[in-house]
């Protein structure tokens, strides 16, 4: 990850406070309740409106019974566990919703493979309905969104939040559609939601990507596990702290016509080794920044530099000393972060002389 994204705090957040509820004073204290009623949701107004729409009116929404019903079916399952059962669970629970800790590298999440083994058929409804939490289907019942509002809603205060860099900073190659489109990018599970319960709806586990990142790349591969099952950290997308990366290029070419993506080589440095090695690993970015490199655009750059040289009568190297600056400045601005290294490489190996 080349830059964090800002944090925000909206209405749309309501809807993990809401499953918070349903598993602290629901589930977890299912044993307390003689059978599954509407008064167990007095704790919190907001969600006992949403749950009698769901289920006392004539009116009720196909996909707000379903979520009703499987509500019901894991209270019904935690009545029958004991008290050790229940606190696995909790722990887990906040676990699973600590994505910066995960991130880090620390504590031990739990996963439906996993916890099919603790209890299959709780396993199977848990999935059921985390996986249709975030699905328009649910929250975009009208029951909800008079609460809560849209998906959309939270993305236009997102990305005026992030505006300032306007690229996607898991590549940094592809513009992220912001406030004045009509469309938005796709919110991606960064712990894919398919393979860990509990965490499909905590918006610190949603983080707008490209859809180059998340449909052709990232897909449903773990962060914080790579092939093999050995844990490994990740960056945390909301961190408060700058991901300092820096890009040095070594070329291996004496014919930038004829440049391969093998004659290409880019060392990513950075105090976060770890975290580094895994975000190329996810979003395969060594093959791509080298595609970028080695295609139509490094030879754009290249030309670039002598055409402006030519113009102003310059040397190429008197106009490279004044690209740097720019580029440094903006460094997310036309890919400048990857094109400052390339076009120093190409310096080194004597293309501008």
């Amino acid at each position: 990850m080349l830059f964090p994204y800002q944090y925000i705090t909206q209405n749309m957040e309501t809807m993990q406070v809401y499953m918070d509820y349903i598993f602290n004073e629901v589930w977890m204290k299912a044993k307390d309740f003689d059978e599954f009623e509407l008064d167990i949701f007095d704790g919190n107004e907001d969600l006992k409106e949403i749950m009698r729409a769901f289920n006392f009116l004539d009116t009720s929404p196909k996909w707000g019974e379903y979520f009703l019903e499987k509500v019901k079916n894991i209270f019904e399952i935690f009545k029958t566990l004991d008290d050790v059962q229940l606190k696995q669970l909790a722990y887990w629970y906040r676990v699973n919703n600590d994505i910066e800790t995960l991130c880090e590298g620390n504590e031990s999440p739990v996963m439906y493979k996993e916890l099919k083994y603790f209890d299959e058929k709780l396993t199977n409804e848990l999935k059921d309905l985390y996986g249709v939490l975030y699905n328009k289907k649910v929250i975009g019942l009208k029951a909800i969104t008079d609460k809560i509002g849209t998906i959309d809603q939270h993305y236009k205060a997102f990305m005026t939040a992030n505006e300032k860099e306007a690229v996607c900073p898991f590549c940094g190659i592809h513009p992220m559609k912001g406030i004045y489109h009509t469309k938005r990018e796709a919110y991606d599970h960064f712990l894919p939601k398919g393979q860990y319960p509990f965490n499909s709806i905590n918006f610190k586990n949603l983080v707008p990507m490209c859809n180059e990142c998340n449909s052709s790349y990232k897909l449903e591969n773990n962060p914080i596990f790579d092939k093999t099952g050995h844990r490994r950290k990740a960056f945390y997308s909301y961190q408060n702290d700058d991901i300092n990366i820096e890009i040095s290029i070594d070329l291996n070419l004496s014919d930038l016509e004829d440049m391969k993506p093998s004659e290409v080589d880019i060392l990513f440095i950075s105090a976060k080794q770890e975290e580094v090695d895994t975000w190329k690993s996810i979003f395969n970015i060594e093959e791509r920044y080298k595609a970028t490199i080695a295609g139509a655009t490094g030879k754009y750059w290249v030309n670039q530099v002598i055409d402006e040289a030519r113009l102003r009568s310059e040397s190429c190297v008197e106009c490279m000393d004044v690209k740097k600056v720019l580029f440094q400045d903006n460094p997310y601005h036309e890919l400048n972060f990857l094109k400052l290294p390339f076009l120093e490489a190409c310096d080194k190996i004597g293309l501008f002389d």
